[in-house]
């Protein structure tokens, strides 16, 4: 049987002092937001309502969290050269983010983000210069040096898996490597998923995503298996339900937040943001996903990616 706890966000808030270095590597590209009645059947001609484009990412929507929250963070974010890296940099430098530019390697990639009527939404990706690590910039971040890396299912897929195999293969044993595969779990191998279980990483990920990793066919089951996997905990989010934890056979489900969803675009990254955020300050595991879980539901109830709270804003906003 699930246990199910109860947390004091206000005290969770008050007691985010950094006391661990975070490094987020990923994406940061450019996301148009397209409104529709509901996803087009092949073939048809459907009306969408475009909503704006903003830099978005999943990596750039982690950072966003820790930024709201105050909190210090190093990020391998490459920004390339063309029309969407130019506003790529203009957003870095508007929020005051170091930028890593990197020559010759092509633009910054961009995103259709197709938004249904509940929130839900599709993806049609076109990747950039995110797609194209080289060993060296990781060489050049010294992974060795931090607690906590965060890395998506976007770079770990084609050339750039070996490439970060190579280069998380320098993160210490004591730390712990946040992994959100993502939706891109399907497009990932099986010997990939295994080499990556052989290094201190901790899975999370949504239900869907877990069932479809493990084969399990619960998210409790789900959750427990890819802590067996690793020998380290893992996180199974579950919506306005919540998220499960798993360690050392153990599953605890923390609750979530009634909200009303406008999109889903950017939750899963604000949920690892939220993880890592609590995790660096020294919640615990439970602690620092009910953070995340308050960090999701934030977002979801407003426009696009990349618009994570403050912690006064979130807190006033999920007392209402």
């Amino acid at each position: 049987m699930t246990e199910t706890l109860s947390f004091n966000l206000k005290d969770l808030l008050d007691r985010l002092h950094p006391q661990q270095h975070t490094l987020i590597v990923g994406s940061a590209f450019i996301d148009l937001l397209i409104r529709v009645p509901q996803l087009p059947k092949s073939g048809a001609d459907m009306t969408g309502l475009f909503e704006g484009s903003k830099v978005g990412g999943c990596a750039f929507n982690v950072a966003d969290v820790l930024a709201k929250l105050q909190l210090p963070f190093d990020a391998l974010l490459p920004i390339g050269e063309g029309m969407f890296a130019h506003q790529v940099r203009a957003e870095f430098v508007r929020r005051s983010y170091p930028q890593k530019i990197f020559l010759g390697r092509g633009d910054n990639g961009w995103c259709m983000t197709l938004i249904e009527e509940g929130g839900e939404r599709t993806f049609v990706t076109m990747p950039g210069i995110e797609t194209h690590f080289e060993p060296s910039w990781l060489k050049a971040a010294h992974v060795e040096d931090f607690d906590y890396i965060y890395i998506s299912g976007y770079q770990t897929e084609g050339e750039n898996a070996e490439v970060m195999l190579a280069g998380l293969q320098n993160a210490r044993d004591d730390a712990l490597i946040v992994y959100d595969p993502g939706t891109r779990t399907p497009y990932i191998s099986a010997a990939f998923f295994e080499r990556m279980e052989q290094l201190p990483v901790m899975y999370t990920l949504n239900a869907a995503e877990a069932a479809a990793l493990t084969g399990c066919d619960s998210p409790e089951k789900a959750a427990l298996e890819l802590a067996r996997r690793t020998g380290r905990p893992s996180v199974v989010t579950m919506g306005e339900l919540g998220a499960l934890t798993a360690d050392k056979g153990q599953c605890l489900r923390i609750p979530g937040f009634n909200i009303t969803p406008v999109d889903t675009v950017g939750s899963g990254d604000a949920h690892s943001g939220g993880l890592i955020a609590g995790l660096m300050c020294g919640l615990t595991l439970p602690e620092a996903v009910y953070l995340a879980n308050a960090a999701a539901a934030y977002v979801t109830a407003h426009q696009g990616a990349a618009c994570a709270a403050d912690p006064q804003t979130l807190l006033n906003f999920l007392q209402q």
